[in-house]
């Protein structure tokens, strides 16, 4: 309520719709009443649905994390369909960077393992 007064218009908005559904019975259940969500998220807004700061389209705006980091999205692989080969490889061998980190925290845990086991027998 400090950033926001009960009579405010708001627009909530996440990437398929869901949460900002479910954000806005939040809102409304703590006495805000002009709420406004974008049916379909971000995934369906139009760029001229609404005003944006940033370069960022708004099909990419909700999207962060591992699976934006690797490519998993579907506004991610749309844009891979249409940008060829050299955008999958970047995210390929992004994929291929993790195992290999996975793999190398795997083997070092083993060592610090065994290496505590030889500690303890002393």
């Amino acid at each position: 309520e400090e950033k926001f007064p009960k009579d405010t218009d708001l627009i909530v908005a996440c990437q398929k719709g869901l949460r900002s559904l479910a954000a806005c019975e939040l809102l409304y259940n703590a006495g805000y009443k002009n709420l406004f969500w974008v049916q379909g998220g971000l995934e369906a807004a139009e760029e001229e649905d609404l005003p944006r700061e940033g370069p960022q389209p708004f099909k990419f705006a909700g999207i962060g994390g591992l699976s934006e980091f690797l490519g998993w999205t579907d506004q991610q692989r749309v844009a891979a369909a249409k940008e060829g080969w050299q955008y999958r490889l970047v995210f390929s061998a992004r994929l291929v960077g993790v195992f290999l980190a996975a793999d190398a925290l795997f083997i070092a845990a083993q060592q610090v393992g065994r290496y505590l086991q030889e500690i303890r027998s002393h």
